[in-house]
């Protein structure tokens, strides 16, 4: 039986600078809402839902949700089901860092873990209460969800810049709107949802907006399976990753060693693990998890061929001019070898099928 969490006073620990989270609305509601879905009738949501300006940006966030779908989700979803899913168990933790609040991809890729843990460096914002704005403001907020979404819509991934841009003082305050707008169009009913803070140990506990360094929802799949937890969660945390910040002792590290094994997705990393900078949480991670699947920027390929057992796809033509000190010579060679196997999407930096690479990596 699907549990549905109705807001029924302003919480306290869910304020934020760009207003109230929720007023006497599910989030399940507001989630649909953002996304351009129809909200239940006996919502306060329901008559803001109908108005013309809204239901205009509705339209438009369910073209661009489609077009996503049929250009390349769905795409992945079925290379997934035929060649990842039967070299793996079902995932209880999947681990996304670097990724921000990329919530899309990676449970198109691994439905039905009972965790997924994102991270990133983007604000965690607030959810404004949408039955007291003005239409015009309105109708300027969804058309900035919209634009906000050219990023993971045509690239695949979130440019950090643009998020910066995106997410500071345009109506859009961090990624709490977007979590739940990803759990809406990937067919997830959220439950509930909070801001979170990790202790010292790495207990997850809710919190005001103030004093939070994560985000947390609750979700249910619409189209449950046969081995699919009965709710599973989504945590993005905003933590630095590097040396300074990722180090033996630290919350994030704590809450990870409460998670151990897992799936570990890495796409446009930005080459980070490739560094010394960013030593701790490589070799952390390459000890931790059982799977993994990335692009060329997560770990180098000589180092995720130490650890693990590697299926290489794709074709590999070299970083993108930004990351060219990152080429890597020795997965070129591999991949000339002829030792890769088609892959039929573009994903990562480079978004073309033709050149785009993945490589899954089973612990040895």
């Amino acid at each position: 039986m699907r549990l549905k969490l109705i807001v029924l006073t302003l919480v306290a620990c869910l304020f934020g600078a760009g207003g109230v989270v929720a007023q006497q609305a599910s989030y399940g509601d507001i989630a649909h809402f953002l996304a351009g879905q129809p909200v239940s009738q006996t919502s306060p949501l329901y008559p803001v839902s109908m108005r013309p300006s809204v239901q205009r940006q509705a339209g438009k966030l369910q073209n661009m949700t489609a077009e996503m779908k049929n250009r390349r989700l769905n795409r992945i979803s079925e290379w997934a089901k035929g060649v990842i899913h039967p070299k793996i168990s079902r995932p209880k933790y999947v681990k996304y860092p670097f990724g921000g609040p990329d919530f899309v991809h990676v449970v198109t890729l691994f439905p039905g873990a009972d965790e997924y843990v994102l991270v990133g460096l983007e604000p965690l914002g607030s959810v404004p209460d949408f039955t007291r704005m003005p239409e015009a403001q309105l109708d300027a907020y969804l058309g900035q969800l919209n634009y906000s979404m050219r990023s993971i819509s045509r690239r695949n991934f979130f440019l950090t810049k643009e998020m910066r841009e995106d997410l500071s003082g345009k109506g859009i305050e961090g990624v709490f709107p977007l979590l739940l707008f990803f759990a809406a169009i990937t067919d997830h009913e959220v439950l509930n949802a909070s801001y979170v803070t990790l202790n010292g140990s790495g207990q997850v506990n809710q919190s005001g907006a103030g004093g939070a360094n994560g985000i947390w929802l609750q979700v249910r799949a619409k189209r449950w399976m046969t081995g699919f937890p009965e709710a599973s969660s989504i945590y993005y945390f905003k933590t630095d990753l590097s040396n300074s910040g990722f180090k033996a002792g630290s919350s994030f590290n704590n809450f990870l060693k409460k998670r151990p094994g897992g799936m570990l997705y890495l796409k446009a990393a930005s080459y980070l693990m490739h560094t010394d900078s960013f030593s701790n949480i490589r070799n952390y991670l390459a000890s931790d998890c059982q799977w993994v699947l990335q692009d060329a920027s997560g770990f180098p390929a000589a180092f995720l061929a130490k650890y693990y057992n590697v299926y290489y796809f794709g074709n590999y033509v070299g970083p993108i001019d930004m990351f060219s000190e990152f080429d890597q010579p020795d997965l070129r060679a591999i991949y000339q070898s002829g030792n890769a196997s088609p892959l039929p999407f573009g994903t990562g930096y480079r978004m073309s099928d033709a050149d785009s690479v993945q490589m899954f990596g089973v612990k040895k």
